[in-house]
């Protein structure tokens, strides 16, 4: 059987991507849009916040110190018509249906690689973060565990239970995963895919500058690299997503119940 030339090699899925897959311009829109959902969106809930409800003060709204419980529902509202938009699309951009992307029921072996990589994150971001801590002097933490320690109520725990380790991976998995991992392997090796797409993971959680980049931003990396790999090797989203909420859920318990920082 002759090989269909319309087809380019893949370094994620078993078979090839279609040559008119991952177009750059058409994925360059795609995170463009994903950006204005996200600005209207927030501008919305300020407006919101601010005129209607009063659930805020624009003082808070300008120094990010929103109440816990609109932070954390800033993060449902926000995010959650950019996890559609991009379930609605990413299979147009793929030229691959949900399916081939990851969107199956995992196996046993998919779900031991999941645990194997929720324990490596574990290790290498808790670790890397704990040895540069020392090194720099410094314990600077990303804008989650903040949140985390001025939560007051049960019903703000719960909340910031489902935010953490439900609703974070699921969108975060299908942003840096399924789309930017997949995208830039239509491109280039694996390695240099896991590189970038950790990167760009760590970088979002980032609040503030300077050595908090190195601080903060370089364990997540190091965190959104073996992200990369768990897809890689499973090609299964929902591993990725076990993976990434183990983490969280791991590192939500040692606070509550050990009162880790």
């Amino acid at each position: 059987m002759r090989n269909n030339s319309t087809w380019a090699p893949s370094a994620l899925l078993p078979t090839n991507w279609p040559r008119e897959s991952w177009n750059p311009i058409l994925a360059t829109l795609t995170l463009v849009a994903a950006v204005v959902i996200l600005f209207l969106v927030q501008t919305g809930y300020a407006v919101f916040g601010l005129r209607v409800s009063h659930a805020f003060t624009f003082e808070q709204l300008q120094t990010q110190t929103l109440p816990p419980t609109q932070m954390m529902l800033l993060q449902f509202i926000s995010f959650t018509p950019i996890v559609i938009f991009l379930l609605l699309v990413l299979p147009l951009l793929a030229k691959r249906p949900l399916s081939q992307l990851g969107f199956r029921v995992p196996t046993g072996r998919d779900l031991m690689v999941a645990v194997a990589g929720a324990v490596a994150m574990a290790i290498a971001v808790d670790g890397s973060g704990s040895v540069l801590a020392e090194v720099f002097h410094r314990h600077d933490t990303e804008q989650a565990v903040v949140l985390l320690k001025s939560l007051k109520t049960p019903s703000q725990q719960l909340l910031f239970f489902l935010l953490a380790c439900i609703f974070a991976p699921f969108s975060e998995e299908l942003l840096f995963r399924v789309f930017i991992y997949n995208a830039l392997t239509r491109y280039v090796p694996i390695a240099v895919a896991a590189v970038v797409s950790g990167v760009l993971f760590g970088l979002l959680h980032l609040t503030g500058g300077g050595l908090e980049i190195v601080t903060v931003a370089v364990p997540l990396m190091l965190g959104g690299i073996i992200l990369a790999y768990v897809y890689a090797e499973t090609k299964c989203f929902w591993a990725n997503v076990t993976t990434h909420a183990l983490f969280n859920s791991i590192s939500v318990a040692s606070f509550f119940l050990l009162h880790a920082s």
